[in-house]
């Protein structure tokens, strides 16, 4: 088996359940993974990584010579079926570029028309799923998890968290009783911002609470460290980042990927949306998988006081 998934972190994990599945059904899995999200499995999950470099958003689609690499290594390994877990024509092309006699993915039906005649003519089973936000009825694991019909033994994607957590961590990780922040500025325009962290992170500390700051954005993970009274830690490889959300009594993170890291891990996680029309279904979409978890849709105007208020309150909540 060749699963498709050159996206982001959580559109990797939200497969994990369909590569348990597979696995256990005595499987062999690969994978063509993307240069941001090669590495957030653990490496004895799939038999073979095979990445494309990605092009920098906001263009869309990998670079010319990974998928020539790529593409001569998945020949030479002469898969027999690719699960296409992506929207991207690329990924379908690859599939049948690499001369996979069996393709399954996704198509939208009526909703975008040409583009499903087009989807259709690069697999040989073809999912029909919805292109509208607002017609979204499930999570997306349960979603990808279709893609593996009548190839496992299971009817639902698991819920199993050691299952998971065995695909994802590289070794076991012991508790670190601390509440991990997610720093990041993707919903700062939100109310998500870094003021918000340093006050949440100070009334979690007020409250006996170990926080610890974490991040890729060094400067913004600092910051809050300073003013909130938090451990920092930052600019971690993806096994110290897993291994630190793994090990945490909870996070409260943006709904990003670490967000997704915890919820196929079972981690305690507040898991905050930004306010649109579409939100409901983004979160019906992409909540944390395992329990438990709150949802937190930020608030516009936003106040940081309030905000991080509402976020500790939901922390308390989460923990008892």
């Amino acid at each position: 088996m060749l699963l498709v998934r050159a996206d982001g972190i959580g559109d990797a994990l939200a497969c994990a359940p369909l590569v348990a599945a597979l696995r256990d059904g005595g499987h062999t899995v690969s994978a063509v993974m993307g240069t941001g999200n090669r590495d957030i499995f653990a490496p004895r999950t799939f038999e073979a990584v095979h990445v494309l470099e990605r092009i920098p958003w906001p263009r869309h689609g990998s670079t010319p010579d990974s998928i020539r690499r790529a593409l001569a290594e998945v020949r030479a390994a002469r898969y027999d079926v690719a699960l296409i877990a992506s929207e991207e024509i690329e990924a379908f092309a690859f599939a049948r570029d690499a001369r996979i006699p069996e393709r399954a993915g996704f198509v939208n039906g009526f909703e975008k028309p040409l583009k499903t005649l087009q989807v259709r003519s690069l697999l040989t089973r073809a999912i029909v799923r919805p292109a509208s936000a607002t017609r979204v009825r499930e999570h997306e694991v349960q979603t990808l998890f279709r893609l593996g019909t009548g190839l496992t033994n299971e009817s639902a994607a698991t819920t199993d968290p050691q299952r998971l957590r065995s695909l994802i961590l590289e070794e076991p990780v012991a508790p670190s009783g601390s509440i991990v922040l997610q720093v990041s500025r993707k919903l700062a325009k939100d109310g998500l911002d870094i003021a918000t962290y340093v006050a949440l992170a100070r009334e979690l500390a007020e409250r006996g609470e170990r926080v610890v700051a974490l991040g890729d954005d060094g400067d913004a993970v600092a910051e809050v460290a300073r003013g909130g009274g938090a451990e920092a830690r930052s600019d971690l490889l993806a096994a110290q980042w897993k291994a630190a959300i793994a090990g945490a009594r909870a996070i409260v993170t943006p709904d990003s990927g670490a967000a997704h890291v915890a919820g196929m891990l079972g981690v305690p996680c507040v898991d905050c949306f930004p306010s649109r029309a579409a939100t409901p279904h983004d979160i019906v979409r992409w909540r944390p998988w395992l329990p438990p978890y709150r949802t937190v849709v930020l608030a516009l105007p936003h106040d940081p006081a309030k905000t991080a208020a509402t976020l500790s309150a939901a922390t308390a909540d989460l923990l008892r």
